[in-house]
């Protein structure tokens, strides 16, 4: 929830995220419970170990000292063997990530349909058997190379074991004890073997876990990213939007994403933004919303930078559906209104279900706005179509009522008429709202006021609609004409 976006497609970054799930995952790390189980044990058996010696150093101090080089040399095997696990998780890490991603896939009903229309089951689980057997090879190494450490720790007890019943039996030959002090000796060196042994063992895996638990530490803390920010923006007498110089690099990319771009957006106006696929128009988007920051030149909104402006105060300004957008698994209402639902009458709504079309089918609903979207865990919600999604997405985006409206390919998986209603109450739906519309589908672009289109990377034509279509040699004129015959 916290994390910069833009981290969240660094590699580097995953791999410090599964670190830091493994950091606080009861089964490898022993999580919060695992830190409170060696503290609690610790506690206890110094406690029980102090008794114990008491009671034995009121008869000889030797077996004390073996106890003592038992412990000594157990705590290097437990030492090694705790390096070792270390490395094995933290080379297992990167297997498991794959490796729960496809037993999530092969799990989610979602991808039921691809699975079986193009017989990707075989595929799947093969892939799964390779990471098994990837997991199987890590620990089988591990357990070779801990195995040395296992003997030796118990050949160690054995050895103590057997020089402290000697020593107790010669005190018995000598006549220093009797049979019954040597039974509670022997008994109390044991418990005093087992406590010590314990109390090394926490205080081993207390590192071992704080370790663990500095993994997530690290992730939290070097991926918390606070935004420098404190102006509030001020539109109350306008604003315009300027891209001065603009240019992006994905991380870890070599090519830029975006070169030099340069726009003035006015309030008021409603821009289309289009081109071919991978040609930019989505990353100079991700850019105004600050998903990302430019690689190189600025954007400012009234001359000021947008990094400046407030975070939370920026949003408020833009109200974005992407064309990946994603819906919750709540209830309509919350899906729109994005907060609780009691804050809201269902009664304020329908003007809003009306504009985008979604009242018929929302009052056909026995739940109406209350029925959950999905049936993930719900099972009184409703699968929306395609279209019916875009239309809550557009809806959500209207009811934030910010100034600054983003459509990123709004129409893409709306039928032809839904498509023609929409494209004609644009104006009426975006009102005042500057707006900025990205569409493949370029009879769109007709509403708009000026469009730039993108290829490369880079703005390589901007205009109206006329003015472009005026160019017969240039790329907005070639695609439309491309289209016109598709439809013809």
């Amino acid at each position: 929830m916290e994390l910069r976006y833009e981290t969240t497609e660094n590699k580097s970054t995953l791999d410090e995220l599964a670190d830091a799930r493994t950091g606080i995952d009861s089964g490898y790390s022993g999580g919060v419970k695992g830190l409170f189980t060696a503290m609690a044990l610790l506690t206890g058996s110094i406690a029980v170990m102090l008794l114990s010696a008491i009671t034995v150093v009121r008869y000889t101090v030797i077996p004390l000292l073996l106890v003592a080089i038992n412990v000594t040399i157990n705590a290097f095997f437990e030492s090694k063997l705790n390096k070792l696990k270390m490395e094995q998780i933290q080379r297992l890490a990167v297997t498991d990530r794959a490796y729960y991603y496809l037993v999530h896939g092969l799990s989610d009903i979602r991808y039921g349909k691809d699975i079986r229309l193009f017989d990707a089951k075989n595929m799947m689980l093969d892939r799964v058997d390779e990471f098994n057997d990837e997991q199987s090879k890590i620990n089988k190494m591990h357990a070779g190379k801990s195995l040395k450490y296992v003997i030796g720790s118990k050949i160690n007890l054995a050895v103590t074991a057997a020089l402290t019943y000697l020593l107790f039996a010669l005190m018995v030959i000598n006549g220093d004890i009797g049979i019954g002090d040597f039974t509670m000796l022997s008994t109390a060196v044991t418990v005093i073997v087992t406590s010590l042994n314990t109390v090394m063992k926490q205080i081993l895996d207390l590192k071992k876990f704080c370790g663990y638990s500095g993994k997530y530490i690290r992730y939290v803390e070097g991926n918390t990213y606070v935004e420098k920010g404190d102006q509030d923006p001020d539109l109350s007498s306008g604003f315009v939007i300027e891209f001065r110089d603009v240019s992006f690099r994905y991380p870890g990319a070599k090519e830029y994403a975006l070169k030099n771009i340069n726009a003035v957006i006015k309030n008021g106006e409603h821009w289309s933004v289009v081109g071919l696929n991978g040609a930019g128009k989505s990353t100079f988007i991700k850019l105004l919303c600050r998903l990302y920051e430019c690689t190189g030149g600025e954007i400012l909104i009234n001359g000021v930078n947008i990094l400046d402006y407030d975070y939370e105060q920026y949003m408020k300004i833009l109200s974005v559906v992407f064309q990946d957008f994603c819906l919750l698994n709540f209830s309509i209402k919350e899906n729109l209104i994005c907060d609780r639902p009691e804050t809201v009458s269902d009664e304020d709504l329908i003007p809003l279900l009306q504009r985008v079309g979604l009242k018929d089918k929302v009052d056909s609903l026995p739940m109406g706005l209350s029925t959950p979207v999905f049936r993930y865990y719900d099972q009184r919600g409703f699968e929306p179509s395609g279209g019916e999604q875009q239309k809550i997405a557009m809806a959500r985006a209207l009811y934030k009522d910010a100034p600054v409206l983003i459509l990123d390919e709004p129409t893409a998986a709306l039928d032809p008429v839904a498509e023609k209603d929409i494209y004609e109450q644009f104006h009426s739906m975006v009102e005042s709202k500057t707006a900025v519309f990205i569409s493949h589908r370029l009879a769109s672009c007709k509403f708009c006021d000026k469009i730039l289109v993108f290829d490369d990377g880079e703005i390589v034509e901007r205009g109206t609609h006329s003015e472009l279509l005026d160019r017969e040699d240039g790329l907005y004129s070639r695609m439309y004409k491309t289209q016109q015959k598709m439809y013809l």
